[in-house]
């Protein structure tokens, strides 16, 4: 809705002012009324003309009541300029009729004038403080020479009028003067102000969306401040612990402990502990935020897998370089044994030992030269070619192909929540992910259950809201201990694999901005491992940044 010209918004300043003013004024014509009727100052007020002066204050106090109304109506909102002019001419206006029926200047009614021209030039920033100051002069002239000459009251003098005039332009000046230093220093406090308010925001944005985990307490060990990473850390979001400001710090037993050796000991190091409801191995550091007595301690929550991930990427990195040329020098050796165990075996025709021992060597440098290209795939590994996939086309292509390619037979169920779930994945190396996954799980089902079977349930995370890929099996399960490490390269529990088979399926989700990690046994459910997709919306923001 469009504002008109006379309503403006007046500041913090003339906004308060303008309230004191309206309620001073309507407390003036009470206590005037007041006075009158009880006999108080009789003998100062309404001395001239007693009816004139009973007239002008009812009418005062009835125009200031309504005014005080007007205000609450309005929940002390006062935005009209000519409005809160109004106002200041009406407040002359009855002082003059007031003074006027009680004698003139010397009633000492004029001197309230001065309080009228000041609060103007507090409200107003243009000329109308000015012409506050002009009107109320004029009035006062006015009433004495109407005084003097109309009704020959010699009592009247003009000079004081003229001299009260002068005092009340200079009144208007002084505190236009002031008006104007206030309203600076005013916009200064507004802008410091907005800046402040800014940059706690940014703070506070900044806080929660770091990747290490902040938790703020006080010295009664709750809890002030605490970003989204450490509630995710702490399992707060899986068990359904509230975790906020208010919270003791006692809802996380372990971080309690911590928390409570480190007053004691504070060189002494917090080992890493693990929350119920949380996979996160965390390191918590603690400091003291302010050195006075009643200072809150600061705890930098840090999941030790990132520090563990980026030492283990360095050293692949150098290792990468290592054994991709060690690879290649023996790529062509390798390929000269195995080409002679195949024409020794057709020299040897029916001898049936030396042709085992020939299929032994070329079955062996066939397993070496898989490794050779493993390490090769490790050295060399190229972006994803990330696109978006229907899950539930793209798995079915995919087991149908697996299926009439793998050398036994082979069972593979698939469970999908959506049809129309959508992932972010380059499509070749979501196929090798799976082949290794599947491989894994026909080889442990064989082995527990004497059928290759494998079960693949697809579905959107309920804490995370991302696609996620379960893949079950019927082996005998994965212990913790052998869990902290099957995704390390090199290790495996198998006599024929290499070990790489795992950590490069990590490798090739991580570059796609998923997760592939393994969920150990509960009593309701056996042990398996979980593709977290990436929210496809963010992963085509994060492609199209990289």
């Amino acid at each position: 809705m469009p504002t008109s010209k006379s309503a403006v918004d007046l500041g913090h300043l003339a906004q308060g002012t303008a309230k004191v003013y309206i309620y001073y004024r309507c407390a003036l014509s009470l206590v005037l009324l007041g006075m009158y009727y009880s006999g108080a100052a009789s003998n100062i007020f309404g001395t001239d003309n007693p009816q004139l002066y009973q007239l002008a204050a009812i009418g005062y106090g009835a125009a200031t009541s309504l005014t005080v109304a007007m205000l609450l109506m309005s929940r002390g909102q006062t935005r009209n300029n000519l409005l809160l002019f109004s106002y200041f001419l009406i407040d002359l206006i009855a002082l003059t009729l007031l003074m006027h029926s009680s004698g003139g200047l010397s009633s000492g009614l004029g001197l309230l004038m001065m309080i009228t021209v000041a609060a103007s030039s507090l409200v107003f920033t243009n000329q109308l403080a000015l012409l506050t100051a002009a009107l109320a002069s004029i009035l006062l002239l006015a009433e004495e020479l109407i005084s003097a000459y109309l009704l020959n009251d010699n009592n009247r003098a003009i000079f004081p009028a003229g001299l009260l005039g002068f005092v009340l332009f200079l009144t208007a000046a002084l505190f236009r003067i002031l008006n104007q230093r206030l309203r600076h220093s005013e916009q200064i406090a507004l802008r410091e102000s907005d800046q402040s308010a800014h940059l706690q925001d940014l703070n506070e944005m900044i806080i929660q969306r770091m990747l290490t985990g902040i938790v703020v307490i006080d010295v009664s060990g709750k809890i002030e401040l605490i970003n989204n990473a450490a509630i995710e850390m702490l399992g707060a979001s899986k068990t359904g612990t509230a975790l906020g400001s208010g919270t003791s710090l006692r809802a996380i037993p372990l971080l309690q402990i911590g928390y409570e050796t480190w007053l004691k000991q504070p060189w002494k190091k917090m080992p890493a502990f693990k929350v119920s409801g949380s996979n996160t191995e965390i390191q918590a550091k603690f400091a003291h935020l302010e050195r006075s007595e009643n200072k809150s301690t600061i705890i930098f929550l840090e999941d030790t897998r990132t520090a563990a991930q980026n030492a283990q990427r360095l050293k692949l990195a150098s290792l990468g370089r290592l054994t991709g040329s060690i690879a290649h020098e023996i790529r062509n050796p390798l390929g000269a044994i195995s080409h002679a165990a195949q024409l020794l075996a057709e020299e040897q025709g029916g001898n049936q030992s030396s042709q085992r021992l020939s299929e032994i060597i070329i079955k062996h440098t066939q397993r070496l030269n898989q490794v050779i290209e493993n390490v090769s795939q490790l050295s060399r590994r190229k972006a994803p070619d990330a696109q978006s996939l229907h899950l539930d086309q793209c798995l079915h292509d995919f087991v149908e192909d697996y299926q009439l390619s793998c050398p036994h037979s082979c069972t593979i169920e698939i469970d999908i929540e959506d049809p129309a779930m959508i992932i972010v994945f380059d499509t070749s190396q979501l196929h090798q992910v799976l082949t290794n996954l599947l491989e894994n799980a026909h080889r442990h089902s064989l082995e527990y259950s004497a059928q290759a079977w494998a079960k693949c349930i697809c579905h959107i995370d309920p804490v995370s809201q991302r696609p996620c890929l379960d893949l079950y099996d019927r082996g005998e399960g994965i212990s913790a201990d052998v869990a902290a490490q099957i995704f390390e390269p090199f290790y495996t529990t198998s006599h024929t694999g290499s070990g790489l088979g795992l950590y490069l399926a990590r490798e090739l989700c991580e570059i796609n901005f998923a997760t592939l990690d393994y969920q150990l046994a509960e009593k309701d459910r056996p042990g398996f491992f979980r593709i977290g997709f990436a929210h496809p919306e963010q992963a085509q923001q994060r492609l199209h940044n990289d």
